[in-house]
């Protein structure tokens, strides 16, 4: 997914106060009220998703509902254009041969030879504990509301979050602040905890924001530990297809 990915859109059900809106329409409307277009830059992808959008419950009208999209949309790109992640600390070679140590031991074995990328996707798979021996260190400066959503992780993940306490920092006053005040997030977390975190953040009903932050943080972590590539995914691919959320986005 590229940078210029808006993870944003529409919504169904106009009886309760949602809308659906097309996407090309809504593509010609961002296009207009921003005076862009393909000859003067790329213009922004639109992914569908489905969201409850209780700013729109008084909407009388598409159009209402399309320039209020479009509003959470430009919020949105200019957000991402701040939002930044970097891995500071993977699981090397020699932290996957703690992990293999660490789960032959309970079958009362010993090994010194490096597990195998087949291996390696197995116990992904199979999220037996030893994969907890497998830390990453992330780097996030992301709005105040995202690192939020990151701290409810509470189990397998310790978080260091950028205090907003007015004798700690003098970029604005912590009592006036916006929930989208940038905030630098790092996170320590482990293997498993990750995987669950992407189940979850990466779900079409999760915050916009978020799941951009959670797609930057799959993206850099794939660079270094490539072995992660099919457990990172949302909830319902992991399952095959299964969703158990509330409002079902209707991807499958």
């Amino acid at each position: 997914m590229d940078n210029n990915t808006v993870q944003m859109v529409c919504v169904s059900d106009f009886s309760n106060g949602n809308v659906t809106v097309d996407a090309t329409r809504l593509k010609e409307y961002f296009a207009k009220v921003h005076e862009i277009g393909t000859e003067k830059r790329p213009m922004p992808q639109i992914e569908y998703r489905v969201i409850k959008p209780t700013e729109f419950i008084n909407s009388v009208s598409t159009d209402k509902a399309i320039q209020q999209t479009v509003k959470v949309l430009e919020k949105t790109l200019k957000m991402s254009n701040e939002i930044t992640v970097e891995i500071l600390k993977h699981p090397t070679e020699e932290d996957w041969l703690w992990c293999k140590t660490c789960t032959l031991n309970t079958i009362g074995k010993r090994t010194a030879q490096m597990p195998t990328e087949e291996w390696k996707k197995k116990i992904l798979a199979a999220e037996h504990s030893p994969i907890r021996e497998l830390w990453f260190g992330i780097r996030m400066t992301v709005p105040y509301f995202s690192s939020v959503h990151f701290v409810r992780h509470h189990m397998g993940t310790n978080h260091y979050v950028q205090s907003q306490r007015n004798d700690r920092q003098d970029y604005y006053d912590r009592n006036e602040a916006r929930q989208d005040a940038m905030v630098s997030h790092i996170m320590s977390v482990n293997a498993q905890e990750l995987i669950y975190m992407a189940h979850k953040r990466l779900c079409a009903q999760a915050d916009p924001t978020t799941r951009k932050v959670m797609n930057m943080i799959v993206e850099e972590v794939l660079k270094t530990n490539p072995e992660f590539k099919e457990f990172l995914v949302p909830l319902c691919e992991y399952r095959n297809g299964k969703c158990t959320e509330f409002f079902p986005c209707g991807k499958y």
